[in-house]
């Protein structure tokens, strides 16, 4: 994550350069006019988002006061001269873990050592943050340097006044949007997202249009829906550029961090919310996917790392996951050991002779045709490469096929990775949840059908 706020920096110097030399390369009006406030970060994925109209000028002190006024919040000094603060909302600061102000600087944020001799007026934003350093805070900036909180306020556009009308790009973004309340806000969406029901439902009626591919969004379809708010997926370079392409035409974008973990999901799913104005619904939904795999994580207790080999395809030589991916952070906190994760840090072709080699316990293989019986089971396994069937896996019965719609779950870095936890936790150690529950078990084919098997999901 250290690395990623590192580029965002970056990322934002040079924005910063360029639109000094070239200032009519499409900076949007309210990017331009700007929103201030204050964000306040407990840590842990709790933050409250604060708007605020400085006026002639507040210092931090003072911003933090009227925030803390604002939402009903005890403020607590350590001191008389109230120069250090010591709780908010009677969250005191932790070992390591301290509350400070933190300053944009360049898209990034920067301890202040003064908040008094902060003069902040319209267009700053402020976090007073209970974190370990710069890099412990919310971004203040999606992945492409642009701040998020001046497109909307809840479900409203603040350019035009009316109800939102918003674009996804990537089935995970969809997923995303929804969760925080967000699906009747949607005006268009790639050709795949077809989760929830409701994404499926509105598509049908007519009320959601397909703006292009995964991979080739049209930018006509999209300029010609009127939308508000451009979502992307940053792991995608197509939607990077057509962020960059968009924005110089007047519409706003956001561009989520590539998930590399499930902390930057969390993040993802805050800065989602926040720019619709709907940053109070984050924290429910993150809040309950850590709740479930903090219950999955409990049945599972401390056992031996299973050595993990997950595939995108029954190809000989398939795609499959490497380090710094959310399907290997997945499968690590289900004690799993993702058997290529020393390899790479990304998605990558592997060749069978080195799954043979990596020896995996487990195997995962995402199938897009839904598997719906034993039989159909037995005959794909019988036509998978016969290198790997020389596997502890194999030889023990232990490959999985997550088909249909239940193979999404582990190729969208959406909400429902906490459910695809859940499923992976009982595939690696199936006898601690039977030991829990006889009769909590999950078969080695999983369709359309894998909500069936789901305990543990915290209000999802």
């Amino acid at each position: 994550m250290n690395a990623i706020r590192k580029k965002l920096a970056i990322t934002a110097i040079v924005a910063a350069a360029v639109l000094i030399l070239t200032p009519a390369m499409g900076l949007t009006q309210s990017e331009a006019e700007g929103r201030s406030g204050v964000v306040i970060d407990f840590g842990y994925w709790e933050t409250v988002w604060v708007p605020i109209d400085f006026g002639e000028g507040m210092d931090g002190y003072q911003a933090l006061d009227k925030a803390c006024e604002l939402k009903g919040y005890q403020l607590v000094y350590e001191d008389a001269e109230h120069t250090v603060v010591y709780s908010i909302k009677e969250q005191s600061s932790l070992q390591g873990k301290k509350w400070g102000m933190y300053l944009l600087d360049g898209g990034d944020w920067e301890l202040c050592e003064d908040p008094a001799s902060v003069k902040l007026g319209k267009g700053d934003i402020v976090s007073w943050a209970r974190a370990s350093g710069p890099d412990d805070v919310m971004p203040a900036t999606d992945q492409s340097g642009f701040t998020y909180y001046s497109y909307a306020e809840g479900g409203f556009s603040l350019r035009t006044g009316e109800k939102l009308r918003v674009v996804s790009l990537a089935p995970s973004v969809t997923e995303t949007i929804c969760a925080v309340g967000g699906l009747d806000y949607i005006v268009g969406t790639d050709l795949y997202s077809n989760y929830p029901s409701g994404v499926t439902k509105n598509k049908s009626d007519g009320k959601i249009k397909n703006v292009g591919g995964y991979s080739d969004p049209n930018y006509e379809w999209i300029v010609k829906l009127g939308p508000d708010v451009v979502f992307c997926e940053g792991g995608t370079g197509e939607h990077v550029a057509m962020a960059d392409k968009l924005r110089k035409s007047g519409i706003d974008c956001v561009v989520t961090y590539d998930v590399t973990d499930i902390e930057v999901l969390y993040d993802n799913i805050w800065i989602v919310a926040s720019a619709m104005g709907l940053s109070e619904n984050a924290n429910h939904v993150i809040q309950t996917f850590r709740g479930t795999l903090d219950a999955v994580s409990g049945v599972i207790g401390y056992q031996a790392p299973v050595r993990t080999f997950i595939a995108l395809s029954a190809d000989p030589s398939p795609w499959t996951s490497g380090s710094k991916t959310f399907a290997s952070d997945i499968i690590s906190r289900v004690s799993g050991n993702n058997v290529f994760d020393s390899q790479s840090s990304s998605w990558f072709m592997v060749s069978k002779e080195q799954i043979h080699a990596k020896q995996p316990q487990v195997m995962i293989i995402l199938h897009g045709k839904e598997i719906k019986s034993q039989k159909e089971y037995e005959d794909f396994l019988d036509r998978i490469d016969a290198v790997w069937k020389e596997t502890p896996a194999y030889r023990n019965g232990n490959v999985y096929i997550f088909s249909g719609k239940a193979a999404d779950l582990l190729s969208r870095p959406g909400p429902r990775l906490c459910q695809a936890a859940e499923l992976l936790g009982k595939a690696l150690h199936p006898d601690q949840f039977e030991y829990r529950d006889p009769l909590d078990t999950i078969p080695k084919y999983l369709g359309n059908d894998y909500m069936d098997y789901l305990t543990y999901q915290r209000g999802m």
